[in-house]
């Protein structure tokens, strides 16, 4: 049971259940802009990178959206 529906089923009230529901929608806005954020500096460092070093890595240039939006094993499917 996730923390919001621990909050939602106990003996609160309506208010209580309110603020305890805006928090956790916070939280989850605020993992979401992390994640982009954290996406976005990966691509501009790897775009950095020259042609021969992200050969090394085992990537091509073409890949660097996919990879760091999805990671090495993912295919878009995530």
């Amino acid at each position: 049971m996730t923390i919001l529906e621990q909050e939602l089923v106990a003996d609160r009230s309506a208010l209580g259940r309110f603020f305890a529901v805006a928090i956790e929608i916070c939280r989850h806005g605020i993992g979401s802009i992390a994640r982009i954020l954290r996406i976005r500096r990966d691509r501009a460092r790897l775009d950095e990178f020259p042609d021969h070093l992200l050969r090394d890595i085992g990537i091509g240039r073409g890949e660097i959206r996919s990879i760091t939006r999805f990671g090495r094993g993912g295919h878009g499917d995530a």
